[in-house]
């Protein structure tokens, strides 16, 4: 009977294990997204780019790598892929501040002030008392006034 029962944990186990991406990918999974954001905090779209891009790849459900790469993106002026980054990093996350501010920005930039405001408004929603992100938009807002 005992055999059995480590038999069935054994076999329980074996599917989340299979599962699991191999180290070595995960490593890599991580170390494009060190790259790729320390590039951008940099101020090094272009380079940053490939980096972000394949961490997107490898783990796409992370709001905060769509973000970066969005950001990246709207500064070679690669506009509509950063747009469709920043409105799937809110897919994922609907309250991600900085995918809201930074995605506000590039509308106010591109004269789409109305869904700039919808970004506005969410972030005054979700952080009333203020924060860097509502900050963030609201001097571009100001700097278009």
């Amino acid at each position: 009977m005992r055999t059995l029962a480590v038999l069935l944990l054994a076999l329980a186990a074996a599917p989340a294990a299979a599962i699991a991406p191999p180290p070595a990918e995960e490593a890599q999974a991580d170390q494009d997204r060190v790259t790729g954001e320390g590039l951008v905090r940099q101020g090094r779209f272009e380079l940053s780019i490939p980096f972000l891009i394949e961490a997107t790849k490898r783990d796409p459900m992370v709001a905060d790598l769509h973000v970066y790469l969005a950001f990246a993106l709207r500064n070679v002026g690669r506009r509509e892929e950063a747009a469709a980054h920043y409105r799937f990093a809110l897919r994922l996350d609907p309250d991600n501040r900085w995918a809201l501010a930074y995605y506000g920005v590039m509308l106010l930039e591109d004269g789409r002030r109305a869904e700039a405001e919808e970004k506005r408004a969410a972030l005054a929603r979700i952080c009333p008392a203020g924060c860097a992100e509502r900050e963030e938009l609201d001097r571009a807002f100001a700097a278009r006034s």
